[in-house]
């Protein structure tokens, strides 16, 4: 998890290095605690539990009042472990073992963000949608033996929520709630897919 924090950091202190000093005024930097729910088959084949392990992250620039870009990061880690049971491993063999799967994903996404109200309100929605790359870390723990593989699979999101500024600027800092869908071509070890539904609540500061 450390590395992937990492990654995390160092791809927002990148982010902002290389905006230029006269366009800085209208950045904002997110950081929140992320929850989410996997779909499909990574909830029918793999893990089914909620993941209560996640943070996420934005630095983004303001275009104008209704529209912002952002490069969005973040670290969801799933976790299922079942109870012993047999598992047919060969045409005439079976096994009694204990398996635990885990999924990381730490996301890199190109987000657009709109504002319909434009900063005119005291609550204000707003409506994303982004793509770019999950870096995906699976691992299947069954009995002694173990299989890790790692994939970068294209991934796209969309998501909706509320800002509550705490101030009156357009470009403000505020407290975000949110929720998200995403979606990546993951298609590995009985997953078709990787797709699962978010919630999160967010800190956002505007650098002045």
């Amino acid at each position: 998890m450390k590395k992937r924090l990492l990654i995390m950091v160092v791809t927002f202190a990148a982010g902002f290095i290389f905006v230029p000093a006269s366009a800085q005024d209208k950045l904002k930097i997110e950081i929140g605690y992320n929850i989410s729910a996997p779909l499909g088959s990574l909830k029918s084949n793999y893990i089914s539990n909620t993941s209560l392990r996640g943070l996420m992250g934005e630095i983004s620039y303001a275009i104008n009042p209704k529209f912002s870009i952002g490069l969005h990061s973040g670290y969801q880690s799933y976790y299922q472990k079942y109870g012993r049971e047999q598992y047919k491993t060969g045409p005439n063999e079976t096994t009694s073992a204990v398996v635990t799967n885990t999924m990381e994903v730490l996301p890199l996404i190109i987000r657009g963000t709109y504002f319909p109200k434009g900063g005119s309100s005291s609550i204000q929605p707003y409506v994303s949608a982004g793509a770019g790359v999950n870096m995906v870390n699976y691992s299947q723990y069954f009995g002694q033996f173990t299989d890790n593989q790692a994939s970068i699979p294209v991934a796209a999101h969309a998501g909706a929520g509320i800002l509550i500024p705490f101030g009156n600027k357009f470009n403000q800092s505020g407290f975000k709630l949110g929720a998200t869908y995403n979606f990546s071509a993951y298609n590995k070890n009985n997953i078709s897919n990787l797709s699962s539904v978010g919630a999160h609540a967010s800190l956002v500061f505007a650098l002045r």
